[in-house]
């Protein structure tokens, strides 16, 4: 591809763009003008900080920037990696003005059908392109994401035939494996405002992700080539690291970082004296590809867990790849350039920016949108939900303005979130004045809870809250609408309990804890809540004519009285039969019993209430003020997580306003400032601290982060 430089610093890329004509005319889109049809694309002329510890890499940097460009038609044509690192390495490089249409006809021919082995870096090309367009409705790129996915599975039918491809070689059906279930983990982050059904990949890649554990991991922790063989090899051990990072961002489980930090551990072995890795035991051979690969893995890793070590050793890789023995492989092969590039890329972006679209990060907005509030506004409404001298001030404007200016969100649905964030974040808009994405988001909820049949149990279990909340802002949305909702809802749930004898075991088990393994006691405890929040506001009022909220909500708590209350340790269990003591389901049935005191005014409750609060004692962390997620997270393993602590800190919040007792009230606080202080950090509060040791990049849920908000919120109106 012809490349000129301008005055501006930046490389224009023409000449073979024509080519790209034939679907959607190319235009040049600068950051200062508006596109015209006989406009060229521009590249930005990246300069690393002499701080960053991309800086080093400058000079290739640029080298690899132009040659990248010059092979932009070989996107559509290419049977290796080049239609992966190339759009990964040009498509964040494109003029910040540039128009989603150019974007696309770049994208236009990764769309085409391939091979499988082709598709498996086509695909990364197409996620590379939806990054730069991330929250705009793509339906071609959808599509042939989906497609390819689709053909990817039918292909590991065969792996060995898949894996016989030049460009695989070395993979084995285990690397193979890892890298189509990295392919699937990676689609919820790109599509999930856009496919209902994206979590079906979610599953099928941690279902893919979950065998490769048991058939190709070693007990040194690297990974095999194939089931059958006994040692560890490069290939498969990096490719595997890609879907465990990526596994422990979309689960945030802390077994997944575990199993990647266990596979990097385990490649000392293979090192060499300058850092790069060898391809087997045997030492002989130094495959740069697999070694750019790697660096890929070891970036993902430090991006979440902060661990410094996998940085440093990928740069080592990269000094390697671009000034040691792999130089010269690197300058001469496009698709290797490219992809060291896009590794100084990401190296650079982890350093100097909180977020950036490009691969490897997870997709944000980068301003606001024409019809999201502005930042003075979202200063208005975080005005009218604290008062000046708050506590946590700081905290939460930042990340008032974080979840309303960056985090994805289409027609009242948040990206990131477990379906979680609308019923938080309903609550804290209207509060604040929101006259826009509140309404929006009850709306959702309604509609999710359309007959004939509703949809996405989760979500509308939480998105009750947004509903109930409608009620005290009729002049925002329609409050009856929203009520006609909310009592469809808690029919079907209260007829849920009723069916399983309000106590969620079979539920449990049909569900697997609601899909992360919660247990019937926190399943019963979450319906319970929204059945009685309802009854606090219309205690007598009937559901379906059959169902009264108030007795569905004491039903299911009087049922885990019956088969959860362990009296000997003074808390609720998860499961009937289980022998740990869980943060959650207490702290979730604290809510419930405070909340059954305050419409029955029966005293009963609220003695249960203390006494589960004195039980969770047991769990206790005074030294950094916060609890442990259950006993079995105690010591070496510690694990303190941001859900389960801020479910903790709002019952005692509440238990303090029902017994005027000021202890519950300190602890409260405590853990508020345990959040802030261990988990917060550039505008959002990560998902957990374990080992002593803060998640950071990715690790975090819109969800939890709507949900502090809520809580402190709430803590703003009791000081008033």
């Amino acid at each position: 591809m012809r490349k000129a430089q301008r005055g501006d610093g930046r490389t224009s890329v023409s000449g073979y763009v024509v080519r790209f004509a034939l679907w959607v005319p190319i235009a040049i889109v600068t950051a200062r003008t508006p596109a015209r049809a006989d406009d060229t694309v521009t590249l930005t002329q990246r300069v690393f900080a002499p701080s960053s510890p991309a800086a080093p890499f400058q000079s290739f940097f640029g080298d690899a920037r132009r040659l990248a460009a010059s092979t932009t038609p070989a996107w559509s044509s290419a049977d290796g990696d080049l239609s992966a690192w190339g759009p990964a390495l040009i498509l964040p490089l494109l003029g910040p003005g540039v128009a989603k249409e150019s974007v696309l006809a770049l994208a236009a021919p990764l769309e085409a059908e391939g091979t499988a082995p082709l598709l498996l870096f086509r695909t990364l090309g197409l996620y590379a392109a939806k990054s730069r367009v991330p929250f705009t409705e793509t339906p071609t790129l959808r599509t042939a994401v989906s497609r390819n996915l689709r053909t990817l599975e039918r292909a590991t039918r065969d792996l060995e035939g898949l894996t016989a491809n030049r460009d695989l070689s070395g993979w084995g059906s285990i690397g193979a494996g890892a890298w189509l279930a990295y392919l699937e983990l990676l689609y919820r982050d790109y599509f999930e405002l856009e496919d209902p059904g994206a979590a079906r990949w979610n599953a099928d890649g941690m279902r893919v992700l979950d065998e490769l554990l048991v058939r190709g991991r070693l007990p040194t922790g690297g990974f095999r080539g194939d089931p059958r063989d006994d040692a560890m090899s490069l290939w498969p051990t990096a490719l595997a690291m890609h879907a465990l990072v990526k596994a422990y961002e979309n689960e945030a489980m802390v077994k997944y970082e575990s199993a990647a930090i266990g596979a990097a551990r385990a490649l000392d072995g293979l090192r060499a004296d300058d850092g790069s890795y060898f391809t087997n035991n045997a030492r002989a051979e130094r495959d740069p590809r697999a070694n750019a690969y790697l660096a890929n893995a070891l970036l993902l890793l430090f991006k979440d867990t902060g661990d410094p070590q996998y940085r440093d050793r990928a740069v080592l890789v990269l000094r390697w790849l671009t000034t040691g023995a792999g130089a010269a492989t690197s300058a001469r092969d496009a698709a290797l350039s490219s992809h060291v590039a896009w590794l100084t890329l990401l190296l650079d972006s982890l350093a100097s920016k909180p977020y950036e679209n490009l691969l490897g990060r997870r997709p944000m907005r980068v301003a606001v949108e024409l019809d999201a509030p502005s930042t003075r506004r979202v200063d208005a409404m975080a005005a009218q939900l604290r008062p000046p001298g708050f506590r946590y001030r700081e905290m939460f404007d930042a990340i008032l303005h974080m979840l309303i200016e960056h985090v994805p969100q289409s027609n009242g649905d948040f990206a990131y979130d477990y379906g979680d964030a609308p019923g938080y974040a309903a609550s804290v808009l209207l509060g604040g004045g929101d006259k826009t994405m509140a309404s929006q988001i009850v709306q959702r909820q309604e509609s999710l809870l359309a007959w004939p049949r509703p949809r996405d149990f989760d979500e509308i279990s939480f998105g009750a809250e947004a509903l109930l909340a409608a009620y005290d802002h009729p002049d925002v949305v329609d409050a009856t609408a929203a009520d006609s909702a909310l009592r469809r809802y808690l029919l079907l749930s209260g007829g849920l309990a009723a069916a399983d004898r309000f106590y969620f075991d079979w539920l449990d088990r049909f569900t697997n804890g609601g899909g992360f393994e919660y247990g019937p006691t926190v399943i019963g405890a979450q319906i319970a809540t929204s059945q009685l929040r309802y009854a606090e506001r219309f205690p007598d009022r009937r559901v379906g004519w059959v169902l009264q909220p108030l007795q569905v909500g004491s039903a299911l708590i009087h049922g885990a009285d019956e088969l959860a209350w362990d009296p000997a340790r003074h808390v609720y269990r998860a499961q009937p039969d289980s022998d740990t003591v869980r943060l959650l389901p207490n702290a979730m049935m604290i809510i419930d019993l405070l909340l059954a005191n305050a419409v029955t005014h029966d005293a009963s409750y609220l003695a249960r209430a203390e006494e589960t609060a004195a039980g969770m004692d047991a769990l206790w962390d005074d030294k950094r003020g916060a609890y442990f997620a259950s006993s079995e997270q105690l010591g070496d393993d510690a694990y303190q997580s941001l859900s389960t602590n801020s479910y903790a800190a709002l019952a005692l919040l509440r238990l303090a306003e029902a017994t005027s007792k000021p202890a519950s009230r300190d602890r409260a606080l405590r853990i508020f400032d345990f959040i802030g202080r261990d988990l917060y950090a550039d505008g959002i509060v990560y998902h957990h601290l374990a080992r002593g040791r803060r998640a950071t990049g990715d690790i975090w849920c819109t969800g939890c982060n709507w949900r502090v908000l809520n809580e402190l919120a709430e803590l703003a109106r009791l000081a008033k």
